[in-house]
């Protein structure tokens, strides 16, 4: 076998390196030959905005598939489609307005793949956010490519790039609403509890239930006290829509679960977890705790309806955690606060694979505890003041003036 597979080797080196081969002497190389949009390859893309007086820009471009450069120039020819884009909501079940018409203009609708060249280079698609877009709703935008006068010559599965624009404020005018007034004295111990939350009394480790008001969503009324003495734990957070989970402060850290109702009943607890007390964040997403050690590693830890572990699948899943201070799940994302205020999103599925991150919002060091009320996020300031943002991750959230 050993014989075999050293001249053939040798052979694909020889060519690699040869300058005498010439590109057309590659058999096939044709029907790669296709122009094509990168973007499409990898849609919808997200783009975010601002909403302001001056236009925005996205950009896109064309390229030439396979490995022969062209010997003339290639014209190719871009035009925003808003048919393919509600062709796209009715194909997966999305309901993105398009976008409105008179909001977008492309810059150069008729350009060159120059000779010698592969690509056509980033072209802007100017966008005109203030009048057109609403903040934080998210548009959809489709992109076509074509030829001009020839049929063929475009990849038709890659002709169309599809963007999910989503307007934000200008910086420092992103709006909020005063939720509640906890006093300076309230602390920072606040658990996400469904479109409620819960507050743990540092002087007492009474937790506390707030329920909005139907009507204006503000927690006005006085809290309800639903359980005593949880002081004896450091980390507790809702779990799997009817469980509480406490880390013990003693000890091991071993893990406490606690059936609770949508009322806040707390019923018996047991133990279902031993030696967790080494993790400085436990962070509960869908059917997974994953936990961050000293050394910013993250672990996901699989746990089902009744508080069992599934020892099989529990596995690292990341580094570099460690220096966010706020960490908290978001529908099908982690949101992550840096010490400097950026927001970061990372995608995240439900057997612990990460997508790409994209910065969601700056200025939250402003606050001391952010965490989740249905799809809104309560903020929670050094004053003991909660602010409540009616939030969409997708735009950018920049809480500060430039």
């Amino acid at each position: 076998m050993r014989t075999l597979i050293i001249p053939v080797a040798c052979s694909l080196l020889l060519l690699a390196c040869s300058k005498e081969v010439p590109v057309k002497d590659v058999p096939g190389t044709e029907k790669y030959a296709l122009l094509y949009m990168p973007q499409a390859a990898r849609g919808p893309l997200a783009a975010s905005v601002t909403i302001k007086d001056v236009p925005d820009t996205i950009t896109f471009n064309a390229y030439l598939g396979g490995i022969a450069r062209p010997t003339a120039d290639i014209p190719v020819t871009f035009a925003v489609d808003p048919a393919a884009a509600t062709a796209f909501n009715q194909a997966h079940g999305t309901s993105y307005p398009v976008m409105p018409e008179g909001s977008y203009s492309i810059a150069t609708p008729s350009v060159n793949i120059p000779a010698g060249q592969l690509t056509t280079g980033p072209q802007p698609l100017v966008l005109q956010t203030k009048g057109f877009m609403q903040p934080f709703v998210s548009y959809l935008l489709a992109v076509t490519l074509s030829q001009p006068g020839k049929t063929g010559t475009v990849n038709p599965s890659l002709s169309t790039a599809y963007f999910v624009v989503t307007g934000g404020y200008m910086p420092g005018e992103v709006p909020r609403e005063k939720a509640a007034s906890l006093g300076a004295n309230a602390g920072t111990f606040l658990i996400s509890f469904g479109e409620k939350f819960i507050r743990k009394d540092p002087a007492s480790g009474n937790l506390l239930l707030y329920t909005p008001d139907a009507q204006t969503g503000l927690f006005t009324a006085a809290p309800a006290t639903i359980g005593q003495g949880w002081n004896i734990f450091n980390i507790i957070f809702f779990y799997g829509g009817n469980r509480l989970i406490g880390r013990y402060a003693a000890g091991a850290g071993d893990l406490a679960q606690y059936p609770i109702s949508a009322q806040g009943q707390i019923g018996g607890g047991r133990t279902v977890g031993w030696g967790w007390g080494g993790l400085k964040k436990i962070i509960a997403y869908k059917g997974l705790l994953l936990g961050i050690d000293g050394n910013g590693n993250m672990t996901k830890y699989p746990l089902d309806a009744d508080g069992n572990f599934d020892f099989a699948n529990i596995k690292g899943i990341g580094s570099g955690w460690g220096g966010f201070v706020h960490l908290f799940a978001y529908e099908n994302s982690l949101m992550a606060i840096e010490a400097n205020g950026n927001m970061w999103q990372y995608p995240l599925s439900e057997d612990g694979t990460f997508g790409n991150r994209r910065l969601a919002g700056t200025g939250w060091d402003m606050y001391v505890h952010v965490m989740t009320a249905g799809t809104d996020l309560l903020a929670l300031d050094a004053n003991g003041d909660l602010w409540r943002y009616k939030f969409n991750p997708a735009g950018l959230w920049a809480l500060k003036k430039d």
